[in-house]
């Protein structure tokens, strides 16, 4: 199994344009919408919303140097006291998700709505939601310090500062959701567009995401170690035990600060069982800042093979989120 691309400066257009494709979810009728709505308890900034199964959001995610935006939806899938589980459709699911680290995707803390973002999980908030609370969370490996900086009326609106990150997000009781949020260090950024109940049709369900594994390509001029010019290419062998279904992995190229000049980089992934992901990245003036590419793969357990190559300033990265996943058809009996 081999999958192969390369993408030109040009043809960047491309690839947004496939990775903007979105489908539409199927909602109940307003009716049924209705009677969902009319069984639930009201939802109040006290204390956590009662998710239910087949509840869903359309959602907007707009990783600003990426260049690109994505619309999915958001789908519980299941539910127990304290936890939920959120897939996507398989026609809105991104692999791109896991390494961008929203929207919330996979197992959800309800108490604290805490999703993993990279090594830890993201406590994003803290009932009852009241002007001053304060808690302290961590965020992309940062310790932050989270505040109530604001109600109006059912919504909360949270600030997060600490290690460089200022965060900005809006809880909506109502939508039982975060409804808003902005992270200014990786410019990440998401947006609720509609929210419904009794969502119809497959999803795939994700829980258990972990971090299976992070190598950086060969170092520039001036790092730690680099030599005086820099290593050109490197190779990486790495051992990745996670008794995890399924994984994504993301091929990066990190062009921020180098936006103005010309490269070309390489990096190819071998998996355990000899499925290879390559990309080659050409950059001119004008390129995104972060230009990733990601696939997905049912084998991740056992010896990864990364090889890079860079001639450019620009640095290389690849990540690799392991997680169970199962496809689960809601709206039908049983399930199925």
């Amino acid at each position: 199994m081999t999958c192969r691309t390369s993408h030109q400066t040009m043809p960047l257009l491309l690839l947004i344009s496939v990775l903007l494709g979105s489908a539409a979810c199927t909602p109940a009728s307003d009716g049924e919408e209705a009677e969902a709505s009319s069984t639930l308890e009201a939802r109040h900034l006290d204390a956590p919303p009662d998710l239910r199964v087949g509840e869903w959001w359309r959602v907007e995610v707009d990783p600003t140097l990426v260049g690109a935006t994505f619309q999915t939806t958001l789908v519980v899938t299941e539910r127990e006291d304290g936890r939920a589980t959120l897939g996507i459709p398989p026609e809105d699911f991104y692999h791109h998700f896991l390494v961008l680290h929203i929207p919330p995707l996979g197992d959800l803390d309800v108490e604290t709505f805490a999703w993993r973002v990279m090594w830890d999980d993201f406590e994003a908030l803290r009932f009852p939601l009241e002007v001053g609370r304060s808690w302290e969370s961590d965020f992309h490996g940062n310790d932050v310090v989270a505040e109530v900086t604001g109600i109006e009326g059912n919504r909360a609106h949270v600030t997060m500062t600490g290690g460089g990150e200022h965060i900005e997000l809006t809880y909506d009781a109502e939508l039982g959701m975060i409804t808003e949020f902005r992270e200014e260090a990786l410019q990440l950024g998401f947006r609720v567009l509609d929210h419904g109940f009794d969502y119809a049709g497959p999803v795939k369900s994700l829980s258990r995401i972990r971090l299976g594994l992070m190598e950086a390509g060969p170092a520039q001029p001036g790092d730690p170690g680099a030599g005086e010019a820099g290593a050109a290419t490197s190779t990486v062998e790495v051992q990745v035990e996670s008794g995890a279904s399924h994984g994504s992995l993301s091929l990066v190229l990190w062009n921020a600060g180098a936006e103005d000049q010309p490269g070309r980089y390489r990096i190819l992934a071998t998996a355990p069982d000899g499925a290879t992901f390559e990309e080659t990245f050409e950059t001119a003036p004008g390129s995104p800042s972060v230009i990733p590419a990601s696939f997905g793969h049912d084998h991740v357990d056992g010896t990864w093979r990364i090889d890079f190559e860079r001639a450019g300033p620009g640095r290389l990265l690849v990540e690799l989120f392991t997680y169970d996943m199962t496809e689960v058809r809601l709206g039908t009996p049983e399930g199925r």
